[in-house]
């Protein structure tokens, strides 16, 4: 198997894993530039490797408490190793998977959810449309989003869509754009935005969203989605 480039592991974590205690490994590399994006260190390869094995004997080490394993990054689904390096952690834990993605690669998206080693995704939507490029910081093909989208609200998979909601980024329109966007889902997020690291330092000026704003665009969505969540605040 090739080497995937793991740059964090986090041991315990009881937040990147719904209702379950989990561990998270974090993956370099990203196909996007998000000026908000709150992992901007996982985006090139500036920083050190950590070895699979040494993941592999993490998970290994944890498996009789941890009750499930996230995979985020940065993306995880840019290239074809992420089929193996899965099997391999499904292999070594033998716990429930949940894959965090931009969507930006619906194809690798469906050999994952196909593969049988994989029980939840969670996909960013990133804005509307119009301002999806905006959002993602690199020209979008805006069909690769929607067929993700597509791919994973037609699957049996246990998902969530979810977006971060920042101030300019995202206003109310764009909240019922992408309702329309994913409309039907079985479950959508709203992430409260947090200015103290991101990736355009202009970002870091933004004052986030009071929580009765996020409410509102709560009530926006209930006409979309079945259920709706909000974090973070």
């Amino acid at each position: 198997m090739n080497s995937i480039r793991v740059k964090g592991f986090q041991g315990v974590t009881l937040l990147d894993y719904p209702d379950r205690v989990a561990s998270t490994i974090f993956l370099g590399g990203c196909n996007f530039r998000c000026p908000f994006c709150h992992n901007p260190e996982l985006l090139d390869n500036s920083t050190d490797d950590i070895e699979n094995e040494f993941i592999f004997s993490e998970i290994e080490k944890r498996r009789n408490f941890i009750e499930g394993i996230c995979i985020t990054g940065g993306e995880p689904l840019i290239s074809d190793e992420i089929i193996d390096f899965i099997k391999e952690i499904k292999k070594t834990g033998n716990k429930p998977i949940k894959i965090d993605t931009n969507g930006y690669n619906p194809e690798l998206l469906k050999r994952v959810m196909e593969s049988g080693d994989v029980e939840y995704i969670a996909m960013d939507v990133k804005s509307s449309a119009k301002k999806y490029f905006i959002a993602a910081g690199v020209p979008i093909d805006e069909e690769r989003i929607k067929t993700s989208i597509d791919i994973i609200t037609n699957s049996s998979l246990a998902y969530e869509f979810r977006t971060t909601v920042v101030p300019e980024i995202i206003t109310s329109e764009d909240i019922r754009e992408i309702g329309s966007l994913i409309n039907g889902a079985r479950k959508f997020v709203l992430q409260q935005f947090r200015p103290q690291k991101t990736l355009n330092k202009e970002f870091q000026m933004l004052k986030p969203y009071k929580p009765d704003q996020l409410i509102k665009f709560r009530d926006i969505l209930s006409q979309f989605a079945e259920t709706i969540e909000i974090r973070g605040v």
